[in-house]
């Protein structure tokens, strides 16, 4: 839970498409912007469940090898994000946010990444691989949902009143509890 909090609240793609589209034009269209996301993370949970049981029921070693691959991502994720600007200049058509929302999130390779090699360090065999990962898919999907409403309901306050000191803290406070838990899960994992 603190990983996916850490992870859907640090700024990426998704929260400055719902940032600019609720600053740019309404809340309602970065609320779109999450609903599409969301509809996104839908097909990315049922894919990446289905590669990866497949996978370590075949493989069983490469649990060991998305484990190993999740943690360090989870570190370089945690890196980007303290050096990260808070930046939130992309802008989309208007018409097409809840769209925006779902190809973004389905053509991003972060998104891919953390599916395919975090959600599995997490999964359990009880109930079958895929079910476990279905669930903390959805898991992750109610979560970030929550950070992308947020975000579109508060951004116009936030991002227009608060200092870019303020969104810094905020960002590297996120990063840095990005590289506790990769270091924490790879240490725990391999040493």
């Amino acid at each position: 839970m603190i990983i996916q909090f850490s992870v859907a609240f640090s700024p990426g793609l998704i929260i400055a498409l719902v940032v600019n589209q609720s600053v740019q034009n309404s809340r309602r269209k970065g609320v779109e912007v999450a609903l599409g996301a969301a509809a996104g993370a839908i097909g990315l949970t049922f894919v990446s469940a289905l590669v990866v049981s497949l996978l370590v029921n075949t493989v069983p070693v490469m649990i060991t090898v998305i484990y190993f691959i999740g943690s360090i991502y989870i570190l370089i994720k945690g890196y980007q994000t303290i050096t990260s600007d808070v930046s939130t200049e992309t802008v989309i058509d208007n018409n097409t946010a809840f769209l925006s929302g779902l190809k973004v999130n389905l053509l991003n390779p972060k998104m891919w990444v953390f599916y395919l090699t975090v959600l599995p360090i997490y999964m359990t065999s009880e109930g079958g691989y895929f079910l476990s990962l279905v669930y903390l898919g959805l898991i992750t999907l109610v979560i970030n949902f929550i950070a992308d409403i947020t975000y579109a309901y508060t951004s116009d306050f936030f991002f227009k009143n608060s200092s870019e000191k303020t969104k810094g803290v905020i960002n590297k406070l996120s990063g840095i509890s990005l590289v506790l838990i990769g270091l924490y899960l790879f240490v725990s994992k391999f040493f």
